[in-house]
């Protein structure tokens, strides 16, 4: 409990806003992302702090406190985050804490660029291959939709099968749990802790089904494009 405090406490004066700095607040959410900012206080179920945006202007900002693990106020730590089995809190605050300091980590660490540019580069073949045309193919006179006899790239027009790729990819890259690489981890503490690592497997897996989607679809739609520029 005392490590990861101390680590909270490190992390919310930390500069990952940089644009904030002379904010002394901060606000840590369950989901990992974290606020620099002047607290104004609860208002009813939510609360109430303000921002300074990359524009130097001051955004004032409203959260539900069931997103809210804890924030700081003048160096003083408020828990909000607490146990109730009845609406599905069932981590202990300490257990909550660890949890969202995990998601914090992988938001700032993990980047999978190889996910990204693995599906755009099988979406692409994918999209390429469903455009050529074999040779039994072309000389079978039953198949009425090939009226070219060249064979080859881009002689048969595209189907539906790249734009399943994109699914299969975002499921297949998003679903499995990944091993945290220690280079991955900036509080140390999180070394081994389970529920450090489900926090960050939590917003990696979202990082890597958005990659897979982002890097498929851009494959497909350059295939489609190459095919149009070719046929």
């Amino acid at each position: 409990m005392k490590f990861f405090t101390l680590s909270l406490f490190l992390l919310m004066f930390s500069t990952y806003y940089s644009s904030a700095q002379n904010f002394a607040d901060s606000v840590l959410l369950l989901n990992g992302k974290s606020y620099r900012c002047n607290i104004k206080g609860m208002e009813g179920p939510s609360l109430h702090f303000e921002i300074k945006n990359k524009k130097g202007k001051i955004e004032q900002y409203f959260i539900a406190d069931y997103r809210i693990n804890s924030y700081y106020k003048n160096g003083i730590e408020t828990a909000v985050y607490k146990q109730d089995d009845e609406i599905g809190n069932f981590l202990t605050y300490n257990e909550s804490k660890r949890y969202a300091i995990g998601a914090y980590d992988a938001r700032q660490t993990y980047k999978p660029y190889y996910v990204f540019w693995s599906s755009f580069a099988l979406s692409y073949a994918t999209s390429l291959w469903d455009t050529y045309l074999p040779k039994s193919v072309a000389n079978d006179t039953n198949h009425v939709d090939y009226p070219n006899i060249n064979t080859g790239f881009f002689q048969k027009r595209p189907t539906i099968l790249p734009f399943t790729v994109p699914i299969l990819l975002s499921v297949s890259f998003g679903l499995p749990n990944m091993r945290v690489k220690q280079k991955y981890i900036l509080h140390q503490e999180g070394y081994g802790d389970k529920i450090y690592y489900t926090g960050f497997n939590s917003y990696a897996k979202q990082k890597r089904t958005f990659s897979a989607l982002k890097g498929s679809f851009m494959g497909v739609g350059l295939g489609l494009i190459t095919y149009a520029i070719f046929k």
